[in-house]
């Protein structure tokens, strides 16, 4: 019996109505598989476009932490920088007191701080392009130095 059914519900599959009907089906098929692509592009395209803005949200956000970060540093230079040198008119002042211990101390701290001065303002972004810049200039006239002794 299986075997006449499978013949019926071939036959009814090849009628113009079976026919027709499986047609449509796979047309509807395939029109909601286009609809999900096409929503899922438009949902690639939002989700790519997000990640272009958080990206450009980024490169705003670490460029203001930079200009922060160089205010911090001339913070810190100013600050050193004062401290510097009232350790040393301290030490100076000391010094003509006639307390030399005092005096010694107080100097100890003013170079101290001098030097950290120094670093500081070494590792300014400023200072490390004109560094760069110098750099540069030297590399410049000692290679325009060789090409003279060359000839």
């Amino acid at each position: 019996m299986r075997g006449v059914d499978n013949i019926r519900k071939l036959v009814a599959l090849l009628s113009n109505d079976g026919f027709v009907n499986a047609i449509s089906n796979a047309e509807d098929l395939l029109n909601d598989a286009e609809e999900t692509v096409e929503r899922v592009e438009r949902i690639e395209e939002d989700a790519n476009d997000a990640l272009r803005e958080a990206n450009q949200a980024l490169d705003k956000v670490d460029s203001r932490l930079g200009k922060f970060d160089e205010t911090v540093s001339l913070l810190e230079g100013k600050i050193e920088a004062g401290l510097s040198v009232g350790f040393l008119f301290f030490a100076l002042n000391s010094y003509l007191a006639g307390n030399l211990l005092a005096a010694a101390g107080l100097g100890f701290m003013g170079l101290l701080g001098a030097s950290s001065l120094v670093v500081t303002v070494v590792t300014l972004p400023q200072v490390q392009r004109l560094l760069s810049i110098g750099d540069y200039a030297t590399d410049q006239v000692e290679e325009t130095v060789r090409r003279g002794r060359k000839r």
